[in-house]
């Protein structure tokens, strides 16, 4: 079969063709020898960002500044190249890219403004933060002269530290900018690699890692806005500081065991008295009834102030013990409650080294060999809790003493470890060795947007949250390693039935808790309430290894799987809970694991249908599972 074609007709078709081609060719050409002119400003970008993260990586905060300005001038200049390009926007398909170019351009000038007010703002206090600047720098206009220690540099900042609120007002600003311009960036529209690089992959980090400097900020704002008040500035602010000790674990991170005061006036930090939390409990004129778990297992039927922490959550038990001190007539009134562990010290003494304090003895973060424990832990289980044969009053003031000196010596340390010791409070905020609890509301729900005041979490996908109680087990858990293992099974209808298998171990020999031998009873039965907060709705299909009947129940918000077990030295033991969770949308398998105050790092090992992640749990973790 012949087929014809009318001369006219291919004209009319080839004609216009060719027009659009020779346009697209054009542009092509246009486009590309336009790009090139952009490679030498976008190679010096390259340059000063590469120089950027290599001095905030040297901590040389002038040179950051520097590069930061540096930074900025040059992607004023890219935008006024890009705009040569910029009515390609009208074309189709190609349009969309070059809009993709502008708003990251837009965004990227943003961050860098953002960046150089932080820089500017952080400068007065870079040698708490550990950047390399000079003491002049690091000194506003008209303000006194920088000082030299530590104490004196914590009372400048309580009486300079509102002045950056209003700086960060404008990073806040700038920062929601970038994130309002990247959000039009749409990552699907990139392939995940080009020329074996990743391309897609890198616009999502970016684009999360910006969320999440917002989210930051939004946080940090109201507790800088609040630190000078929180340092007794203009208002001096009493605190009440309870020691729980971990090596006796307790829902909210051990025993409350003694308590001490501390007066904060305008930076300065002056130790009052500390006291044996016994004293408390006999001048108690109050008498509730203790919750069913102490009375079961430590055969207790009043609630004693040391052992109000049955809740997990902080603020809660907090609530308790408020209720109970105020009961209490001639008791000071603190501003708030702060909690640490034996941790907080081990980890000062790390950096400031083994200190003395006088008629108590020598303190320091050696391992003895007697526990296999740092020294100061040992020393201070000692002093608290080996028989002897005469009456000593308040052997556990020593926490008192202890404590002033550590502060004495933290305060007057070289310039060069200020960094270590606020890395320290920060890092025990996170790791939940350090907890807040404030009577002033605004400041309490500051703390809490800081994570820094031990609260149960709402979530609205899995959760876990793992509590163990030592009622009665001597100081076991200095001796006892843990590791979780969860497995899920997750079918194609979305059921989710989980199995989590909670290992113990206790290596170690056990102690003589005989009394008439007058020693040291630290590794004894270990004697363990554990409870599985997980989500509310979950349905418990079975429980081994408790030695009692299982219990459910509602707390919260959650659901709570309970039971008990002992466990003798240079032994093992597990306990394996198997439940199903309700109905959630687990289409993307995210869940929140909350650490228990006061515990090491536990090592969970998660498998979601085969496919395993590690997650060397910290502090508080949301994990997002591969399926």
């Amino acid at each position: 079969m012949k087929i014809s074609v009318n001369k006219r007709t291919l004209k009319r078709v080839l004609i216009p063709l060719g027009i659009i081609l020779v346009l697209f060719l054009v542009v092509g050409a246009y486009g590309y020898f336009t790009a090139r002119s952009f490679m030498p400003t976008i190679n010096a970008l390259q340059v000063t960002g590469s120089g950027l993260a290599a001095d905030f990586q040297n901590q040389d905060l002038a040179g950051a500044k520097e590069k930061s300005r540096t930074l900025g001038s040059q992607l004023e200049t890219l935008d006024g190249e890009y705009g040569k390009v910029m009515w390609t926007g009208a074309i189709p398909f190609l349009g969309a890219y070059t809009k993709d170019g502008k708003a990251a351009i837009t965004a990227s000038k943003s961050l860098a403004k953002s960046l150089d007010t932080l820089i500017t703002s952080v400068e007065p206090y870079a040698d708490l933060l550990g950047f390399k600047t000079s003491v002049e720098e690091a000194t506003p206009e008209g303000a006194p002269k920088a000082p030299q220690s530590i104490e004196d540099r914590i009372v400048f900042m309580a009486a300079t530290l509102d002045k950056i609120s209003p700086d960060l007002d404008k990073v806040a600003v700038d920062v929601e900018n970038a994130q309002k311009e990247l959000d039009k960036i749409d990552a699907s529209r990139y392939p995940e690699t080009f020329m074996g690089k990743q391309v897609r992959g890198r616009i999502i980090s970016l684009k999360t890692t910006v969320t999440e400097s917002a989210q930051l900020l939004t946080q940090a704002k109201p507790l800088i806005k609040l630190l000078p008040d929180l340092l007794g500035n203009p208002t001096p602010k009493l605190y009440m500081v309870l020691f729980q000790n971990d090596a006796e674990l307790r829902p909210t991170g051990g025993f409350i065991t003694a308590y001490a005061f501390l007066k904060v006036t305008k930076g300065k930090i002056e130790p009052l008295g500390s006291y044996d939390i016994y004293d408390l409990d006999a001048r108690l004129n109050k008498r509730l009834p203790a919750p069913p778990a102490i009375q079961r297992y430590l055969n207790e039927k009043n609630l004693n102030i040391r052992n109000v922490n049955v809740s997990p959550d902080f603020k809660v038990s907090m609530d308790e013990f408020v209720k109970l001190y105020q009961s209490i007539p001639n008791v000071p009134k603190p501003d708030a409650i702060v909690a640490i562990d034996t941790n907080f010290p081990v980890e000062i003494l790390k950096i400031i080294g083994p200190i003395g304090v006088g008629g108590w003895g020598n303190f320091g973060p050696q391992i003895d060999p007697r526990c296999d424990c740092p020294q100061v832990v040992y020393a201070l289980e000692e002093i608290a809790d080996r028989p002897t044969n005469t009456v000593r009053v308040g052997r556990k003031a020593v926490l008192g003493p202890l404590m002033h000196s550590m502060m004495a010596n933290a305060m007057g340390s070289p310039k060069h470890t200020w960094p270590s010791l606020v890395n320290v409070v920060l890092n025990s905020i996170k790791e939940k060795h350090l907890l807040f609890y404030f009577y002033d509301e605004v400041t309490q729900k500051t703390a809490e947007d800081f994570n820094a005041a031990g609260r149960i979490q709402g979530y609205a996908y899995d959760y876990l949250h793992i509590n163990d109680s030592n009622f009665g087990g001597a100081k076991t858990d200095m001796f006892i390693t843990r590791d979780v293992e969860q497995e899920i099974e997750m079918t194609s209808e979305g059921k989710v039935t989980k199995t989590v298998t909670l290992n113990y171990n206790n290596p170690h020999k056990g102690s003589n808790c005989n009394l008439e031998a007058g020693q040291l009873c630290l590794n004894g039965v270990y004697r363990d309430w554990v409870r599985l907060f997980v989500p509310k709705g979950s349905t418990l299909i079975s429980v081994v290894g408790s030695e009692v009947k299982e219990q459910v129940s509602e707390e919260l918000d959650k659901t709570v799987f309970e039971g008990f077990f002992t466990m003798r030295p240079e032994s093992t033991s597990k306990i394996v809970f198997k439940y199903e969770l309700p109905q959630l949308d687990l289409s993307t398998y995210r869940m929140l694991i909350q650490k228990q105050p006061g515990l090491p790092t536990i090592k969970h090992t998660i498998l979601l249908n085969g496919v395993q992640t590690l997650v060397d749990l910290n502090s508080d973790k949301e994990v997002t599972l591969n399926q």
